[in-house]
C-alpha cells in the first residue's frame, strides 16, 4: 500500500540542466551517452529499491556503459544502500568512475550555520570517511542544489579523460567551481581530512530550467488518475515546505524560505504543458495526461499565485489531469481556492492528517487553526470542503510518535466515516524516523549507518509505509513492534475494502459529516 512512483523524480530535477545540455548537443555532455533520446536518457538513471535491484539491473548498465561519473542521490535510511551501491561500482569500475554522493542526507549533514561556517552532522558522510567509519566510496559529496553542479563535474570529468587523467581525480577540482550557479557544498577527503568549497552563492535561474519530464520523459501512472501516465511537475516554489514541523525533513528552518515566488505559476504552467506534449508524443494523442505537483503545498496555497496561474493556464489547450498537496488549516482558512483549483484540474489532493491529537506529540507547526476546532474536526471539515469542489482525497499518516491504541481508533474511525462518503481515495502509512535535520533539534542523533530495516517479518510488513525504520525512532517517539504495525496494515486494508458511497447516497455522506461534528 506504499505509495511509490517508477520515475526517480527527485534525480530528473537534479540532472535537467546537464540533461539539457545533452539534447542540444552541448560541450562535454553533447558527447555523453545522454546526448539520444528521453527514453536513452532513461536508461540509465535508476530507482534502486535493495541490493538485489542493484546486482540485477545495475550492473548490465556498468557493463554496457561503462560510466566515468555515476550520481548517487539518498534520503538518510537509504543512506547504508548508497554506501554499498557505490562499494559495488568502485569494485566493479575501479578508478575509472567519479562517484558523487547528493540528496537529502547529505544536504542534511552538511550545512553552514548562522556565521556562514561549514558545520558536520555526526552523519555527515565525510565525517564518517575521514573517521575511518566508511570506506572511500564517494569522491565527492555535494549538499545543496545539484543543477548546474552536476553540468559542472560532468564537464571536469570528460577533460580529465582526454588529458589522461582519472575520472576520480575530478575532487582536486572543486575549488575552480565556486562560481557555479546555486547554494551548494560539495566536499572530499585529501590526506584523510575532509576539504569543502562553497559555492559563492550566485542563485539558479529556475525559469530557464527545463522540465524534467521533457528531458527523461515518464513511465509511471498514478491509480489516483485512473491510469493515466502522470509527469511530477515542480513550480520550484522552494525546497520545501513553509512550515516548520519538528519532525520533518521539508521544514523551512532546514531547507530554507521560498524561492522565486512570484514567477512560480509561469513556471508551473510551462512544465504542465510540457507533460502534456512528452506523453502526446511519447504514448500518443488519444491518451490522457496527468500530474502530480510536488510543491510541499500546492502554490503554496496562496490565493494571488492561484489567480496567476488561472490566467497564464489554459486547461482546454492543455488538459491535464491534476493532483497536489495541502494542509488541513490551508484548506480551511481559504475553502474558495479548491473550488477555484477543481475548476483547473485538481481532481486529487493530498493532505498529512498524521496524528490524530498533535497536542500530545508537540511540534506540529502546521496546526495553526486551533481556534476553529480540534484537530480531526478540522481535518472533517477540510475533507469536506474538497469534496464540494470534486476533488478526491489521499491522507499520510504517522505512527510511532507516542500515540496509543485510542489515538489510533479515533484516526480509523475518521478514515472509515471519509471512505464511506466517497472522499478518501488513498492512504500513505508511515513510521516516524528522525532525521538529521542539520542539528535543528536536540534530539536522537544516528549515523544512519545500519540498514533501517533488518532481514525478517518486519521487512515484508514495513514495505506497506512509505518511510518507516526499526531503529531510528523520532525523540519520545516509539520503534515499530510487529504486533501494531499488522493491526494498521488490517484497520487501513479493510477501510480501503469498503465500497465508496454512490452518487445517490450524498444525503447519508452528509449526514455521517454531521453526525462526526456533532
Amino acid at each position: 500500500m506504499a505509495l511509490s512512483s517508477a520515475d526517480p523524480a527527485s534525480l530528473y530535477n537534479a540532472c535537467r540542466y546537464a540533461a539539457s545540455l545533452a539534447s542540444k548537443a552541448e560541450g562535454a555532455w553533447g558527447e555523453s551517452n545522454w546526448r539520444g533520446t528521453r527514453s536513452d536518457r532513461r536508461q540509465s538513471t535508476l530507482l534502486l529499491s535493495d541490493m538485489d535491484d542493484v546486482q540485477r539491473r545495475l550492473t548490465p548498465l556498468l557493463v554496457r556503459v561503462r560510466p566515468n561519473l555515476v550520481l548517487i542521490g539518498a534520503m538518510s535510511i537509504c543512506f547504508r544502500g548508497a554506501i554499498e551501491t557505490a562499494k559495488y561500482i568502485r569494485e566493479f569500475l575501479g578508478d575509472d568512475v567519479c562517484i558523487v554522493l547528493g540528496g537529502r542526507h547529505a544536504t542534511e549533514t552538511i550545512y553552514r550555520d548562522d556565521e556562514n561556517r561549514v558545520r558536520h552532522h555526526l552523519a555527515s558522510p565525510l565525517r564518517l570517511i575521514a573517521d575511518g567509519k566508511v570506506s572511500n566510496c564517494f569522491d565527492i559529496v555535494l549538499s545543496g542544489d545539484g543543477e548546474h553542479f552536476i553540468a559542472e563535474i560532468g564537464c571536469v570529468v570528460a577533460s580529465l579523460e582526454a588529458r589522461g587523467f582519472l575520472p576520480r581525480e575530478a575532487k582536486f577540482s572543486l575549488g575552480h567551481l565556486t562560481t557555479t550557479p546555486g547554494h551548494w557544498i560539495a566536499g572530499t577527503i585529501m590526506d584523510d581530512q575532509v576539504h569543502t568549497v562553497c559555492s559563492s552563492g550566485m542563485p539558479l535561474d529556475y525559469n530557464g530550467m527545463p522540465s524534467p519530464a521533457e528531458m527523461f520523459g515518464l513511465t509511471t501512472s498514478f491509480d489516483v488518475f485512473g491510469g493515466a501516465p502522470t509527469a511530477h511537475v515542480f513550480s520550484d516554489i522552494g525546497r520545501g515546505c513553509i512550515y516548520d514541523c519538528i519532525f520533518c525533513s521539508e521544514r523551512i528552518s532546514v531547507v530554507g524560505p521560498p524561492r522565486q515566488f512570484k514567477t512560480s505559476p509561469h513556471r508551473l504552467c510551462g512544465q504542465l504543458a510540457a507533460a502534456h506534449r512528452v506523453v502526446k508524443a511519447d504514448y500518443g494523442e488519444n491518451f490522457p495526461v496527468s500530474a502530480f505537483i510536488e510543491d510541499s503545498t500546492l502554490l503554496g496555497w496562496n490565493s494571488a499565485l492561484v489567480a496567476q496561474f488561472e490566467k497564464v493556464f489554459d486547461p482546454l489547450e492543455n488538459p491535464v489531469r491534476l493532483g497536489g498537496q495541502a494542509t488541513i488549516d490551508q484548506i480551511i482558512n481559504n475553502p474558495a481556492l479548491a473550488r477555484r483549483l477543481g475548476r483547473m484540474g485538481l481532481e486529487y489532493l493530498f493532505i498529512g492528517v498524521e496524528t490524530p491529537r498533535p497536542e500530545l506529540v508537540g511540534g506540529l507547526h502546521k496546526n495553526i487553526a486551533t481556534k476553529k476546532g480540534s484537530w480531526m474536526e478540522r481535518a472533517d471539515k477540510a475533507v469536506e470542503i474538497l469534496s464540494e469542489a470534486g476533488i478526491k482525497v489521499g491522507v499520510s499518516l504517522l505512527f510511532g510518535m507516542g500515540e496509543g491504541a485510542a489515538e489510533r481508533q479515533q484516526l480509523f474511525s475518521a478514515l472509515e466515516s471519509w471512505r464511506k462518503t466517497g472522499s478518501l481515495i488513498t492512504i500513505s502509512m508511515n513510521w516516524a524516523v528522525q532525521h538529521p535535520l542539520r542539528n535543528t533539534v536536540q534530539g536522537n542523533e544516528y549515523t544512519y549507518l545500519d540498514w533501517a530495516v533488518s532481514p525478517g517479518p518486519m521487512l515484508s510488513l514495513l514495505r506497506n509505509f512509505g518511510e518507516a525504520s526499526e531503529i531510528y525512532p523520532i525523540a519520545g517517539g516509539t520503534n515499530p513492534d510487529e504486533a501494531s504495525v499488522k493491526d494498521i496494515l488490517q484497520a487501513t486494508t479493510e477501510i480501503m475494502a469498503m465500497p465508496p458511497a454512490h452518487p445517490m447516497q450524498k444525503q447519508e455522506a452528509e449526514h455521517i459529516y454531521a453526525e462526526r461534528s456533532a
